[in-house]
């Protein structure tokens, strides 16, 4: 299995894995995964996860595709919700495929 990645619900941009990543984006590889609440009684929102994404699908444990995933600076900026309410997009550039100079997808 390579690379995956999904884009940030904030800004639209790929969560980044933290290989290679140029310092001036590295904020891009902090992330938040908000879980949809699938009944379980210790999450009653589906809870979320905070942390350095890895680059194959974790942030301090599994993301699923159903997740809302955002970089932390985002989600900072936009008021730290926990209440998931929209799953976010798959990344065209994995997260890992973009280009340095103009972070964009290759």
């Amino acid at each position: 299995m390579g690379f995956f990645s999904w884009n940030c619900r904030g800004c639209g941009e790929s969560i980044k894995a933290p290989y290679d990543v140029p310092k001036e984006i590295a904020w891009q590889s902090y992330a938040v995964a908000i879980k949809e609440s699938k009944e379980n009684p210790y999450a009653p929102n589906g809870g979320f996860q905070v942390g350095l994404y890895d680059g194959y699908g974790n942030i301090c444990g599994p993301i699923d595709d159903g997740d809302e995933v955002w970089h932390e600076h985002c989600w900072v900026d936009a008021g730290r919700n926990v209440e998931f309410t929209k799953a976010s997009d798959p990344a065209d550039d994995q997260g890992f495929f973009y280009d340095n100079e103009k972070n964009e997808t290759v």
